[in-house]
């Protein structure tokens, strides 16, 4: 347990990390690598759905795990070779698409590939030899195209990265978008991407959308829709008077990639798994991220840290009516989200909220801890980095919740870790 827990902590500090395409962009407070990962991989789910044939499972696992190299690799860019210092040219260079001799760009993607390789191998070198072997195969998969699998998700990924600058682009007016379209002409010929790119092309010039492009069009804005958690701070770190805390998004990417690997210690259906993983919280968009405190709360920032310090205790009878006004706005909330999307997908993410909420199967009650495990480890990493947080009490209340055996280990090896 060990092992994993340092690799899940390791993979925590995506959480933190900007995307460098946009930091040279001079994009305004960018999505990290990990909130990339989330949105990438609800895509990559629905979007392999809509194409068919393809393993959606070894789908969810290869994008959870594209980018975790750049924990040690950084985030690389077209635009390394030839950045430049000056602010002013480097805005006109953002304008252009980069084109190198073919000996050279074979050059720079060679050596980007062994740098992430000799990455990922730090990384993953001391996870159990089954576990270690699967991540690597799923990584070179995505690196080179080697199934029907890899190949579409190396699209899927980029189609991610090119929604992200159109929603950038409408913001900010940056980056430019004649290099994004060069590229994305070159880049994707999957045709149902083709399609979705139309469509996003449409979308944000405001053009008549043809009828063939309104499926993807219905996707686009739900995609659009959930990107919002990139920005959504969890409240409770708020509350705690966090600095920059964690998204929603960055608690969704880490907490799915939890799922995966605890999951796979049980007879569980590791598909059903992520997928309720990375929908659990998706009705946050339209409603508040709530938490245990809330009716407690003064509005006096020095008195909140009073009312933190001792665990909110309430009688059964208000209790139940708060979970049941929680869970009634939350339902509203996700029906708003999935209103038009097609009815097979509408009933798909329903049926895996409401799993997760009411803990209906097994994978809905394995979830609903691997949610509470990934929130106490941030917690503790808060703790040591700021020491805001009650850990004592934490600790108290994360054995309250936790009864499966598997978790149980692992709690353990984050308190030796920890303490």
């Amino acid at each position: 347990m060990e092992e994993l827990l340092n690799f899940f902590i390791e993979i925590g500090k995506l959480k933190r990390m900007p995307r460098r395409g946009w930091v040279i962009n001079q994009i305004k407070n960018p999505e990290s690598i990990a909130e990339h990962s989330f949105r990438a991989a609800l895509m990559t789910w629905i979007l392999g759905e809509e194409k068919g044939g393809l393993n959606i499972e070894k789908l969810l696992k290869m994008i959870l795990i594209h980018d975790v190299c750049e924990v040690y690799a950084g985030d690389t860019t077209p635009y390394d070779l030839i950045l430049l210092k000056n602010k002013k040219k480097l805005r006109e260079l953002m304008k252009t698409w980069p084109r190198f001799p073919t000996p050279i760009k074979k050059e720079v993607v060679l050596k980007k590939h062994q740098k992430e390789a000799k990455a990922l191998e730090k990384l993953i070198s001391k996870l159990p030899p089954n576990l270690k072997k699967e991540i690597k195969n799923l990584w070179l998969d995505y690196e080179k195209g080697l199934t029907s699998e890899g190949r579409f998700l190396r699209q899927a990924d980029r189609m991610e990265n090119f929604l992200q600058a159109y929603e950038y682009w409408k913001k900010y007016k940056n980056p430019p978008l004649g290099p994004w379209w060069l590229w994305a002409r070159e880049f994707f010929d999957d045709p149902l991407l083709v399609e979705f790119m139309l469509a996003l092309e449409k979308k944000f010039h405001y053009q008549k959308i043809p009828k063939k492009l309104k499926p993807s069009l219905i996707l686009l804005d739900f995609f659009s829709e959930v990107g919002k958690l990139k920005r959504k701070p969890r409240r409770g770190w708020m509350v705690h008077q966090i600095k920059n805390p964690e998204s929603t998004a960055d608690h969704i990417f880490r907490m799915a990639t939890l799922a995966w690997i605890l999951g796979k210690k049980k007879q569980l259906n590791l598909e059903r798994v992520i997928k309720m993983a990375l929908v659990h919280d998706l009705c946050e968009i339209y409603t508040m991220d709530l938490t245990p405190y809330d009716p407690l709360l003064p509005k006096n920032k020095k008195k909140i840290m009073e009312v933190l310090k001792r665990w909110p205790q309430f009688t059964p009878a208000l209790k139940r009516k708060k979970m049941k006004e929680k869970s009634k706005a939350e339902s509203i909330a996700i029906d708003k989200l999935i209103s038009k999307l097609p009815s097979d997908l509408k009933v798909e993410i329903k049926n895996l909220w409401r799993d997760f909420e009411k803990g209906l199967t097994k994978e809905g009650r394995f979830v609903h801890q691997i949610d509470k495990i990934e929130n106490f480890l941030q917690g503790l990493e808060y703790w040591k980095k700021y020491g805001k947080i009650q850990h004592k009490l934490w600790r108290r209340w994360i054995k309250e919740w936790i009864d499966d055996p598997i978790l149980i280990k692992f709690i353990k090896a984050i308190e030796k870790k920890f303490y």
